[in-house]
Formats: structure tokens, C-alpha cells, sequence
């Protein structure tokens, strides 16, 4: 197991009633343990106020914990330069090109010289931004400026990448472009934290994701489980007998209304169809469904 980048035992943050506006208090972090290993992609998924742009703070070394231990690479006060943090909204002067938004980030980072000069080659190449540099940033889709905002934050060559709403609001396409480019950071040896609204976008990205409710980490689980899971529902004329035949190759199973389910894990519809057909298996009507939200998330 690589050694872990950062690691918190225990941890407790409460944003007092003077900034919060509680009377009392928000408690935003209570008892949280977890760690991100070098190279690992780690999500941390709630609702808003779960907890989780507080824990990501923490963990770039940005916010101080009340409580409880946090370290990073054994030490314990976060050194300079090893964690980086991308806010949700990350906001990019519009009328400059994506290299002159490099270069500024640079400056903001006080990288000079021949360290600067091949920070701003190196991630656009690597993250697919090489062919944009010269364009404004107003031109760029939403996925293309937060991979600007992840080149610009690599810069300084981190070895802990805090990136708050990564994957949030895209649409697929989207999704898997920055997925992409996350998992090129993964590669190059940088720790990932992802935190997400939504427990399914990190499946097919991180390795691990951690469900937090209202400041409390409720369970360490595998994003793959939590994605949403399709399956094809065929009519056919002998639902019982033609399941029967299916199962030689797929896990098929009969409803009770008579439909034959087909789980789409490891085959696509196509796929499923052309079987029916090998079987002799008529197909009157075919449909691609996914299994209810309450079925793939985690309680």
C-alpha cells in the first residue's frame, strides 16, 4: 500500500454561532477517520452541509481542525506546497486565454523560472488542454475550465489534489472527460479527493468514496456499487422458457408481470438481443430500464 498522503483520526470542526449565524453553533465535522494514499482517487459524497467542502479544506491544510488528529506524510502541520484545493465554483478571468490563466496561477504560486516555464507545458499536454491554450477562457465549455482550474492548481506539483464539486453538474460526456483527466493525475502518483453531491458520479473514478450525513462519516464503501444499474426487459411469449434459455449465458430472471430481466453489467442490449436470437428466442418488445435510486444508494 502506497504511504498515505494525508491521514485524520477523529476529527471535529464546529463553525461557531458568530460565523454560522446557529445559534450554538454548526457542528460540521464530528469523529471523521479516513486517509488518501499516494496515487489513490478518494470521493467523499453528501447533501449540502454533509460536511463535506469542510473536510477537504482540512485536508489541503486550509481550515484547522477543533479536534482530533490530522497529518500529512507523517507530519504534523500540512508542509508548503503539498496539498492543493479547488473550490466548487472556481471562478477564471474570462477575457484571458487558458495560457495566460496558467501563468497567472504561476504568479499566485510564486513559481518562477525553468519550474514555472514546464508547469505550464506539462499538464495541458497531459490533460488534453495543449490544442486550447491560446483560447479565452469565456470560450470554454464548463468541463474545460475545471480542467484549466486542475492544471493551474498541478502547477506547483502537489502531492495532494482537494477538488471540491468536481464532477457535479456535467453531463455525461463531460463527466468522463474530467474523469479522464482525473485519473491521468491518479496515475502520476498525485492523491485525488473528490467531493461530490451525488454518490454515483464517482463510480467508474474513485477507488474509494466516503458517505458523509450531517458531519458523521456514515460508511466507507466501493463507488461501483452505487452507480445506477440498467437492465433489459424483454416481452416474449414464453417469458419462463425463454429466461430458462438466457440463463446459459446471462443472469435472466422472470417477473411476475411476465417480463424477462437481463442485467446489463457486462453485456450491452445489443448483445442481449443477438443471444435471443441464437436461442430462437422472439422478441415482441424490448426496453433498457434502471433499477430504482433507493436500490443502488446506500442508506
Amino acid at each position: 500500500m502506497p504511504p498515505a498522503v494525508v491521514s485524520f483520526q477523529n476529527i471535529r470542526k464546529v463553525y461557531p454561532a458568530a460565523l454560522s449565524g446557529v445559534r450554538g453553533g454548526v457542528v460540521a465535522l464530528d469523529g471523521v477517520s479516513g486517509e488518501v494514499h499516494e496515487g489513490e482517487i478518494v470521493g467523499v459524497a453528501g447533501t449540502g452541509g454533509a460536511g463535506k467542502s469542510t473536510l477537504l479544506r482540512i485536508a489541503a491544510g486550509m481550515l484547522r481542525a477543533d479536534s482530533g488528529e490530522v497529518s500529512w506524510l507523517g507530519a504534523a502541520a500540512c508542509p508548503p506546497r503539498l496539498a492543493a484545493f479547488i473550490p466548487s465554483h472556481t471562478i477564471l478571468h474570462e477575457f484571458l486565454t487558458v495560457r495566460e490563466s496558467l501563468r497567472f496561477a504561476a504568479v499566485q504560486g510564486e513559481l518562477s523560472g525553468a519550474r514555472r516555464v514546464v508547469a505550464e507545458d506539462l499538464w495541458p499536454a497531459r490533460l488534453g488542454l495543449a490544442h486550447r491554450l491560446e483560447a479565452r477562457v469565456g470560450t470554454l465549455t464548463t468541463v474545460e475550465r475545471r480542467i484549466v482550474a486542475l492544471a493551474a492548481a498541478l502547477q506547483g506539483a502537489p502531492a495532494l489534489v482537494a477538488f471540491d464539486g468536481a464532477l457535479d453538474g456535467l453531463d455525461p460526456t463531460a463527466r468522463r472527460d474530467l474523469r479522464r483527466a482525473l485519473q491521468v493525475v491518479s496515475s502520476s502518483g498525485v492523491a485525488v479527493l473528490i467531493g461530490a453531491a451525488d454518490l454515483g458520479v464517482l463510480a467508474g473514478v474513485a477507488h474509494r468514496g466516503a458517505l458523509l450525513r450531517e458531519g458523521r462519516l456514515v460508511a466507507w464503501i466501493d463507488p461501483r456499487a452505487a452507480a445506477p444499474r440498467n437492465a433489459l426487459e424483454l416481452a416474449v411469449g414464453a417469458p419462463r422458457v425463454a429466461a430458462a434459455r438466457l440463463r446459459r449465458h446471462v443472469a435472466a430472471s422472470c417477473r411476475r408481470d411476465g417480463a424477462v430481466r437481463v442485467p446489463l453489467a457486462d453485456r450491452s442490449a445489443e448483445e442481449v438481443l443477438a443471444l435471443c436470437r441464437e436461442e430462437g428466442i422472439r422478441v415482441l418488445r424490448s426496453r433498457v430500464v434502471t433499477e430504482p435510486v433507493s436500490r443502488w444508494t446506500v442508506p
